[in-house]
């Protein structure tokens, strides 16, 4: 994501892949909440569970999160399903400490998974096929990306609850006061360095650099087509598409036209509310959260586009599935159905969460939103996105670009430099 599907606390408020904005310490989130991962009130793994009592594992990061959620799970019992309980984290300990619970034998029934990390888990999850083919489930009414961001060598393992592309935020008062033209879905390079000039030529930096993952993997795609995944989940570190896209970036913080990169990766969204930079990179799961933050309009387009022909940006998104450890997969998948129902996604729409990962559910996350020309914006982004693919060595690419990718962007070393120097990290 979803990510980078990707990103603030939850899946719900800001972004996942995506949700390495935390602002919120996992100490203090999880006592705020009195929830660990290691247990809840419904009795902790699945020694604790039946079939009428499941525990259900998601990232928390406050009361807000978890009295929206808890509607999500009350939702299976009022549909004559299992009591759902929650098992809370914040999201940067929630993979680590679930991991920790599906090696002890105590993992929860039912388990959130973002689809950028999907194959890490698939040695502990359940796939959903046959289940969803004895239970009715009509898949063609997921949206198709968020469907296929689920699967991992073809085969489903949770059924998305969210789902989206990456995007750029624009404050359109800078654009203005500029002279810069307002970005159009389908914009392309050459529209991005005129408005750049603009803002250069008014002393104000127009785009705010990140290193988070799938936000950078995301520019440099719509750039040239680099992309260091590859549709198998593969790494292709030596891609010189890619590397070239590093130096792409690096130069925009060279010339003016962009911020230096930080480590601290809420940095990019901080600029953007406080007026520092008129475009930040970000997914739909936040941009209702930041209308509400922001004291500007707010506008919303495409990452822009410098090839001729290809995606211009990745997707992803959060789903839900159920632990190979689970005594009681039926009732587990069942409560899955109720949770990624139309119903329930509508809900959350209109809740102003959740992008939903149901067709028929988008409507009414478009008529909430109240942007001009967003519903247009997120189908053209969605018709042209690819979903960003899940690897198994996902998690330590993205800490090596947040080691290595910080000395690219902000020009300490070139683009062909620091991925050699990722490659070596990933024994490529």
């Amino acid at each position: 994501m979803l990510p980078e599907y990707v990103h603030v606390s939850t899946k719900i408020e800001l972004d996942t892949a995506m949700k390495r904005r935390l602002l919120v310490s996992a100490t203090a989130a999880a006592a705020a909440l009195g929830l660990t991962l290691s247990g809840c009130s419904s009795g902790g793994g699945t020694s604790g569970q039946s079939k009428d009592k499941l525990t259900w594992s998601m990232w928390i990061a406050g009361s807000a999160d978890k009295a929206a959620w808890q509607k999500v799970a009350d939702a299976v019992k009022k549909d004559g399903g299992a009591k759902v309980g929650i098992q809370g984290a914040p999201f940067e300990d929630y993979f680590t400490k679930l991991r920790t619970q599906l090696s002890a034998g105590s993992a929860p029934c039912i388990v959130s998974i973002q689809s950028i990390r999907a194959a890490n888990y698939t040695d502990v999850m359940l796939p959903l096929d046959s289940y969803a083919k004895k239970d009715g489930v009509n898949l063609s009414e997921f949206d198709s990306t968020a469907l296929n961001g689920m699967k991992v060598d073809g085969k489903l393992y949770a059924l998305p609850y969210d789902t989206g592309p990456m995007l750029l935020f624009y404050n359109k008062d800078l654009f203005k006061q500029v002279g810069a033209k307002e970005p159009k879905p389908g914009w392309t390079l050459a529209d991005f360095k005129a408005a750049a000039a603009k803002f250069k030529a008014a002393g104000k930096k127009m785009f705010a650099s990140t290193i988070a993952d799938m936000n950078l993997e995301s520019m440099i795609l719509g750039y040239n087509g680099g992309r260091v995944v590859k549709d198998g989940g593969t790494l292709d570190t030596s891609n010189a598409k890619f590397a070239k896209g590093l130096d792409w970036l690096s130069s925009l913080v060279k010339d003016g036209v962009a911020t230096q990169a930080s480590s601290d990766t809420s940095a990019a969204s901080n600029d953007f509310v406080s007026k520092k930079v008129g475009m930040y990179t970000d997914g739909p799961w936040s941009l209702l959260s930041q209308k509400g933050k922001v004291k500007f309009p707010i506008g919303v387009t495409t990452i822009p586009v410098g090839t001729s022909s290809g995606p211009s940006t990745f997707s992803a998104g959060s789903g839900f599935g159920v632990s190979k450890q689970c005594k009681y997969p039926d009732e587990a998948f069942k409560a899955v159905k109720t949770m990624t129902s139309q119903k329930v996604l509508q809900s959350l729409a209109e809740q102003g969460r959740a992008f939903p990962g149901r067709t028929a559910a988008q409507q009414a996350w478009y008529d909430n939103a109240h942007i001009d020309g967003v519903e247009n914006v997120l189908k053209t982004a969605q018709k042209a996105s690819t979903p960003l693919p899940s690897t198994k060595q996902g998690d330590q690419l993205g800490q090596l670009f947040a080691q290595y990718g910080i000395q690219a962007v902000n020009g300490q070393q070139s683009g062909a430099q620091t991925m050699k120097s990722i490659a070596s990290q990933l024994g490529q």
